[in-house]
């Protein structure tokens, strides 16, 4: 099905981890054929979601501008109508593997300093005279690449170098920090030359993340904020004016991230032209980046310059898929498609995760063991214990966390799905790998780095220098906050290893996955406690005077509509919508709804549900009173900022 250049002939390739087949003489009409019938399946779900968001997108349209046409007016008079409305200003930051990568080459160097890399991609020379030999375009989109791009993301044989290659890191012990191969800048999608015009200050680089059928054909991933950006610009918002998405090297880990300066400017020039509160909406690793910028904000820095943040999805105390990834290879990154198994394959899996220190940045937190004594750690441990005793027809009495529905009600009530009110947390002090019969807990990362990776000596630099306090202690964000989670699907949670993976993957120079999966619930990617546990504490110091500030989290896949359900505003204050209430609010999704798929309500495609959609725009209208009656910047500083993308320029 797919093109391989180092042959033409038939061939197959066995490993204990994945087979990789390679047609040949009817790779092209195969490959055509069904094209052609993904090409049509993808149109016709562009239809539908279109018709899906249809009427939401009716009721909201231009009313962020009071009904006014922004297309007949300046930026002055956009941003001065702007300002009269009912909206704030938005900033979207999107999580790991959300934000679209391009590559750009300079050949002569890359082939001078790196000719093994030139060479894995099939390059033979840079010299355009020689037209019979291949020679690397000037900019290449490195994700999500096309299945037939030279750069290709999805690789059909073990012997495609050139993706992890060209994804790869270098990192500095001496300076600790990450830098670039020579003659390799990757950016993101739209601040490159021959991509310049789908920019939109940042937003082409966080949506639609491929343009391959296949790749639409197999997951929604690749949507990023396609549908919450589509509603802003229906709603009268200019792209680097009125809201600014977030695109950002996802490979490198928080405390070198660009994102942190990034999240600051905009909020400071959305602050400045418009006169209001800015609105934050993250997603996954999006959150953890925003709470860093958090930690270093006064309080009354963060008080003065935004009005909510709400997160989505946010792996707050990490994953075990991360370390899973590092110990012997993530097979989420490999799918079946006609029969064949497809995917990133072990060398590019083992230049691109284990040199992006970002993947260290959602390892398991030590949470359940250095709060284990707090009150509100001990309300969690309760909770968990009195779900099981529910569970096993112990008890009726759940009294732990009483602000989440009780387990005797329906919190999920549809077609195909019912179930209980139950958080499903679980307790992380217990161990999330196990080898060889040895089990490890988040106490014992460096012991597994240490002893079980091929590259645990480098990883373990990046566990020790790429940690956040701010991250770690839980710290109070000050502001109105909402947690948006899913606590619906089976959920990656333990794994056990008979063999040691250091040896298995050093032998074979392929992956070794987990023998055995224990699974818990979450929303396919990050597991409940992970997502839930801050919220619960912010709660706790809210509802007990410690903070002043009311947290919510939103239940996605819920639609409990019992007497401890919240609006997502509790008041109006002097005209303006205000959240005064700490509690749970239960969101429906499109995916528990009869003939839906489950998989289009996972992790990473949750932000494009039309209910999703429906509270950011919900959200975003708060009746905020700016500070001033018009924009301080006039119409030529206001058409650079949009021209330059000034947001984006640190």
């Amino acid at each position: 099905m797919f093109y391989d250049n180092t042959d033409t002939a038939l061939w197959l390739e066995r490993t204990d981890a994945h087979t990789f087949f390679i047609t040949s003489s009817n790779r092209r009409s195969l490959l055509q054929d069904n094209h052609q019938m993904m090409k049509q399946q993808i149109e016709a779900d562009e239809q539908e979601r279109v018709l899906k968001l249809q009427s939401l997108f009716a009721e909201s349209k231009n009313i962020c501008l009071n009904g006014k046409d922004p297309k007949k007016w300046s930026y002055e008079q956009i941003v001065n109508e702007f300002i009269k409305g009912p909206c704030a200003p938005v900033i979207l930051v999107p999580g790991l593997a959300g934000t679209s990568l391009e590559i750009e080459i300079d050949c002569e160097k890359l082939q001078k300093e790196s000719p093994e890399i030139f060479e894995s991609c099939g390059w033979q020379t840079c010299n355009s005279w020689y037209f019979w030999y291949s020679k690397p375009d000037s900019e290449y989109r490195l994700w999500i690449s096309t299945t037939t791009s030279t750069v290709g993301v999805i690789q059909t044989s073990s012997k495609d170098h050139c993706f992890g290659n060209l994804m790869e890191l270098k990192y500095d012990s001496v300076t600790q920090k990450h830098k670039e191969t020579p003659g390799l800048k990757v950016t993101y999608y739209g601040n490159t030359p021959s991509t310049q015009k789908y920019n939109e200050c940042g937003l082409g680089g966080i949506k639609e993340m491929t343009d391959d059928y296949i790749i639409k054909y197999m997951m929604c991933d690749y949507k990023g904020f396609l549908n919450i950006g589509d509603l802003l610009k229906n709603m009268g918002y200019v792209s680097g004016l009125l809201f600014q998405a977030i695109p950002y090297d996802y490979r490198k880990g928080i405390q070198q991230s660009e994102a942190k300066q990034l999240i600051s400017k905009s909020i400071s020039n959305l602050n400045k032209i418009t006169g209001k509160k800015v609105t934050i909406l993250t997603h996954s690793l999006g959150s953890l980046h925003t709470l860093n910028l958090l930690g270093e904000m006064t309080k009354q820095e963060k008080q003065d310059s935004i009005a909510t943040i709400m997160t989505m999805g946010a792996p707050y105390l990490g994953s075990s898929k991360a370390i899973r990834a590092h110990l012997g290879g993530d097979p989420s990154f490999l799918d079946t498609f006609l029969g064949m198994t497809v995917g990133i394959n072990y060398f590019n899996q083992n230049k691109a995760i284990n040199s992006a220190s970002s993947q260290v940045d959602i390892y398991p937190k030590l949470t359940f063991f250095q709060y284990q004594n707090e009150p509100w750690m001990q309300e969690i441990l309760k909770r968990i214990q009195q779900e099981k005793d529910f569970i096993e027809k112990k008890t009726n009495n759940v009294t732990a966390l009483s602000w989440f529905p009780n387990p005797n009600e329906l919190c999920t009530n549809l077609t195909d799905f019912k179930s209980e009110c139950l958080i499903h947390l679980q307790d992380l002090k217990e161990h999330f790998i196990e080898i060889e019969n040895k089990q490890f807990t988040a106490q014992d990362i460096k012991e597994l780095l240490d002893k079980y990776t091929i590259n645990g000596t480098l990883i373990s630099q990046y566990y020790q220098n790429y940690q956040s306090n701010s991250l770690n202690t839980l710290q109070n964000p000050e502001v109105p906050f909402i947690v948006l989670y899913g606590g619906f699907a089976q959920t990656e949670y333990q794994f056990k290893y008979l063999k040691n993976p250091y040896h298995e993957v050093l032998d074979k120079q392929d992956f070794y996955f987990p023998n055995f999966t224990t699974y818990a619930v979450g929303d396919q990617t990050v597991l409940t406690s992970s997502a839930l546990t801050p919220a619960i504490k912010w709660i706790y110091e809210h509802q007990n005077g410690i903070s002043e500030n009311p947290i919510k989290v939103i239940q996605y896949c819920s639609n409990y509509k019992g007497s401890l359900q919240l609006d997502l505003f509790d008041a109006v204050i002097d005209g303006q919508k205000q959240i005064t209430q700490s509690g749970y609010i239960g969101l429906e999704c499109e995916c528990l709804k009869k003939g839906a798929a489950l998989s289009d309500c996972k992790h990473s495609c949750l932000i494009n549900d039309k209910f999703v959609v429906d509270l950011v725009s919900q959200l975003v209208r708060n009746n905020q009173k700016a500070s001033i009656d018009k924009t301080p910047l006039d119409k030529n500083q206001l058409e650079d900022i949009v021209k330059q993308c000034s947001n984006l320029q640190i």
